[in-house]
């Protein structure tokens, strides 16, 4: 007796037959594919978005390479040249305005502007006590002061980066 829709029938016609291997892995492929390309695609817009296009953008990326690589350096010389390359970013910091203070009434700007420049002027004397303290091989004050400057980066960002809006 020959039964309709047997193996020997999806064989024929090329199907994949599900008899003998449990379920089908017929669709398994293309949800695969399709969520790779959703993954990549996702990542690649996320590195756009925070690729910096700005000089402050340049510096403050600069400074956060410099700042997660303190925070795992136990090296007290390579320390102190992170922290002063975390210093040398600050310092052009200095010189630029954030995007978001452009939308800042003109009345507000000059008081907005100082504030940010006191803002990452803290920042910078925070990463001197960070070189300080890599020099003179206290890292468990450097571990204290990482935390400090976190803070301080996160009020910073907090305060003038834009936020999105979703």
């Amino acid at each position: 007796m020959r039964q309709e829709g047997t193996a020997a029938t999806a064989s024929i016609f090329g199907w994949a037959s599900p008899v003998g291997r449990g379920k089908s892995r017929g669709m398994k492929i293309p949800a695969l594919c399709c969520a790779f390309l959703a993954a990549v695609l996702t990542a690649q817009t996320a590195r756009a978005e925070k690729e910096p296009d700005t000089e402050l953008g340049k510096q403050m990326e600069a400074m956060g390479k410099a700042f997660k690589e303190i925070r795992k350096e136990t090296d007290p010389v390579k320390g102190a040249a992170l922290a002063r390359d975390a210093e040398n970013a600050l310092v052009k910091c200095l010189a630029e305005t954030p995007k978001v203070l452009e939308k800042t009434p003109a009345a507000e700007k000059p008081k907005a502007v100082a504030n940010y420049r006191t803002m990452i002027g803290e920042l910078f004397v925070t990463f001197s006590k960070i070189e300080e303290a890599y020099l003179a091989n206290d890292l468990e004050k450097v571990k204290t002061l990482a935390e400090t400057a976190k803070g301080e980066k996160k009020d910073g960002h907090e305060k003038y980066t834009e936020k999105d809006k979703k």
